[in-house]
């Protein structure tokens, strides 16, 4: 009888188990843009402009001592505001990083 159970158990289990999984992985869905994605300036600058203004705000962030909430926080600030301020001025891009000797 316990035999049964544990049967009726596992095979339950597993049916909900492969019914679900199709529905984690369909290809066909997408996740809900943001509504100020079209007005994000950050977003449509280029990779080393975005790379030199994060870590722009983060130097700042830390010299804060911001964690956290408030350090997510403060750097979208900043970075939206820099993103803001890049639009008008170009940001130099970063300096190479030299290549470390094997």
């Amino acid at each position: 009888m316990r035999f049964t159970a544990r049967a009726a158990i596992a095979a339950i289990a597993m049916a909900t188990l492969s019914a679900a999984g199709p529905a984690r992985s369909q290809p066909g869905l997408t996740l809900p843009s943001r509504p100020d994605a079209a007005t994000d300036k950050f977003a449509t600058l280029d990779k080393a402009t975005r790379r030199t203004i994060s870590i722009a705000c983060s130097k700042e962030a830390d010299e804060q001592g911001l964690k956290g909430k408030a350090r997510g926080k403060f750097r979208s600030a900043c970075k939206r505001n820099k993103a803001a301020a890049a639009a008008t001025t170009p940001v130099p891009a970063p300096l190479p990083t030299p290549d470390k000797p094997k």
